[in-house]
């Protein structure tokens, strides 16, 4: 019987043992995963961007002054904007939206939503400017939507609101109009997405003004940030 007991006894002490060993072996850390994560993110968003600058994929390499590629937070910012094509103003400067449609999209930004314009990311569909602003052709969008979509994924927004009925139709394919669609959600590869006017059709058309920040007050809402 002692001889049984000493047994038990030894295998008790190894499977302390055992249990010791594994617990003092160092486990990864896992805030690291993540940071890893990102900078493959932010190395890909970067190679998109490069893919983009020389592009000349479509004719609108052509007449361009710049490519006009994306700015604001690449870090999983609450918002990104996705607009049609750059205008005159952001072909000279080499930024989307800084003309009058992005001085109310910025304003709506700031003064409406209490961020800062550095806090979401803001983009287009394609990135030179079509001529006359005219609404880029469908073989235009096809050539560049698969920089679009490189950069939603890189950056990995929690909500995408799509400005104007364009911006809309290249990502989910939706063919109806802008004012029948808009400040109902949808969704593109997961992410929440809400469609809702151009900041240009609310220059020409007032009554659009209301809806559209209703549009925005249902994205804060959806992003627990409406009292921000």
């Amino acid at each position: 019987m002692s001889q049984a007991l000493n047994e038990r006894a030894e295998i008790a002490r190894q499977l302390r043992l055992h249990i010791q060993s594994a617990d003092a072996i160092p486990v990864s850390n896992p805030p690291l995963q993540p940071v890893a994560a990102r900078a493959e993110e932010e190395s890909d968003l970067l190679s998109v961007e490069q893919d983009a600058l020389s592009c000349t994929k479509c004719r609108l390499h052509e007449t361009r002054s710049s490519v006009v590629f994306g700015v604001g937070c690449s870090d999983r910012p609450p918002i990104a904007f996705v607009g049609e094509g750059p205008g005159a103003e952001e072909d000279r400067q080499g930024e989307p939206f800084v003309g009058r449609a992005g001085a109310l999209l910025t304003a709506a930004i700031t003064k409406g939503l209490n961020l800062k314009r550095e806090d979401v990311y803001i983009c287009n569909v394609v990135k030179c400017r079509p001529p006359e602003n005219r609404t880029p052709l469908p073989d235009e969008v096809a050539s560049c939507l698969p920089y679009l979509q490189a950069q939603l994924r890189a950056v990995q927004p929690r909500v995408i609101v799509t400005l104007g009925a364009p911006a809309q139709k290249a990502l989910t394919g939706e063919q109806g109009g802008i004012t029948k669609i808009r400040g109902v959600w949808q969704e593109w590869e997961g992410f929440p997405l809400m469609p809702t006017f151009h900041p240009a059709y609310i220059l020409r058309n007032a009554s659009a003004k209301r809806p559209f920040w209703d549009d925005l007050q249902e994205v804060m809402r959806h992003l627990g940030m409406e009292n921000k």
